[in-house]
């Protein structure tokens, strides 16, 4: 019997198929960490690529925002400007308005951007997701057109993991401190360009 167990104890046949059961599973978990790492650097481009192509239409649209003027109007204290005074005049002659508002579903604008870049956002992304600001610049001149600086943020969206590794990301994520739910927030993202002044001042 003594000769048997020394027999089997000594018996290497078996060796490297031992080695491949132990290095196969670390070459496994490897894999899907590249997958899964890949796929969210991916998603994250075209979330980033959807933010700006929502601002270069949001430049040559109507502004989603309410309250954002038409037309540069006087500010306080230049009452007696002359209509085609620079904006960049030192003495300020026109209205400084920034307005911000969040996209909501029913809007033209927001309707037609959300259509053209919803096809590079994560599932569950909605128009309300996209926000817009209008901020004033120093451009154009008074009676002319407002032209605004026109930023879009994509905020509040989440990539979702789809394998069960993904839930060891979950510490860095929107779950917060090791919330588990396996997503991590793409974003908030922003994009700038100046709007287009379509060309609709009066009194100029």
């Amino acid at each position: 019997m003594r000769y048997f167990i020394r027999l089997f104890v000594r018996d290497q046949c078996g060796g490297p198929l031992a080695e491949f059961a132990l290095v196969i599973g670390l070459l496994f978990v490897f894999a899907i960490f590249v997958f899964e790492i890949s796929r969210f650097y991916m998603r994250t481009a075209m979330a980033e690529y959807a933010t700006h192509l929502a601002v270069r239409i949001a430049a040559v649209r109507p502004p989603v925002c309410a309250g954002v003027p038409d037309t540069n109007e006087r500010s306080a204290g230049s009452e007696d400007a002359r209509f085609g005074t620079m904006c960049s005049d030192p003495s300020a002659p026109c209205l400084a308005v920034t307005q911000t508002c969040t996209g909501t579903a029913g809007n033209p604008v927001v309707d037609e951007i959300f259509g053209v870049v919803q096809a590079l956002l994560p599932g569950g992304a909605t128009p309300a997701n996209l926000q817009f600001r209008y901020e004033a610049t120093n451009l154009g001149f008074l009676g002319g057109p407002y032209v605004p600086l026109t930023s879009v943020s994509l905020q509040g969206v989440q990539h979702e993991f789809i394998l069960p590794l993904g839930q060891l990301f979950a510490p860095w994520g929107d779950g917060g401190g090791g919330g588990g739910d396996g997503t991590v927030a793409l974003g908030p993202m922003t994009a700038t360009m100046p709007g287009e002044d379509l060309n609709t001042g009066t009194n100029g």
